[in-house]
């Protein structure tokens, strides 16, 4: 079900693995699999595990086998892997059959679907940053922004904040229009209410 493969570039490795005929439709697969995409392999199995999508399992199987096929004939270390595209194709679509009214059948197409992953090792560069060095940066940043006291002590402009949109204003006159239809809508016979 799948095979790695090592392709040479001018200093990455890159790893694939492939799964064929998983028995979910693409379109399914492909939420999944752009949720994934450019991330840190270790990163991305984390992101799956809660995921609450009936292809998450089926794509974590499918990257550990990229990262043991990587390991094991590359002698790479897991940390360093990444994804750089993971693509979901097509598969072969069985037909099943249902029956309607008057003994007419209703077509089911039961699609499958082929992904293929291309892991490459990353060692040093922007790419390579854990999410504990993004956390510690954030952390200095927020250190860095200077509070409203050192703003007036140094007669800086004060930073503008943005109005949410959410704060709209209302006339009277749009609060009863809003309530009267709010009303309407919740008594009406034809929803059903």
């Amino acid at each position: 079900m799948t095979k790695a493969e090592n392709i040479k570039t001018e200093s990455n490795t890159l790893v694939k693995a492939s799964a064929r005929h998983i028995h979910i439709a693409p379109r399914k697969m492909r939420l999944v699999t752009n949720l994934v995409k450019g991330m840190n392999a270790m990163d991305a199995l984390v992101q799956l595990q809660h995921a609450n999508k009936k292809a998450s399992p089926m794509l974590i199987k499918l990257i550990q086998s990229a990262i043991a096929n990587a390991k094991n004939n590359f002698s790479m270390a897991p940390e360093h892997l990444y994804i750089q595209s993971i693509t979901c194709d097509m598969g072969k679509v069985m037909k099943r059959y249902f029956p309607r009214a008057r003994g007419s059948a209703f077509t089911i197409r039961r699609k499958m679907s082929h992904v293929n992953i291309v892991l490459e090792e990353r060692k040093t560069g922007k790419a390579s940053k854990s999410k504990l060095s993004l956390f510690k940066k954030s952390e200095e940043a927020k250190k860095e922004v200077p509070s409203i006291d050192q703003e007036e002590a140094t007669n800086q402009k004060p930073v503008k904040t943005e109005v949410k949109k959410s704060q709209v204003f209302r006339t009277d006159e749009q609060k009863k229009m809003s309530t009267a239809a709010n009303k309407r809508r919740l008594f009406n016979r034809k929803n059903g209410e």
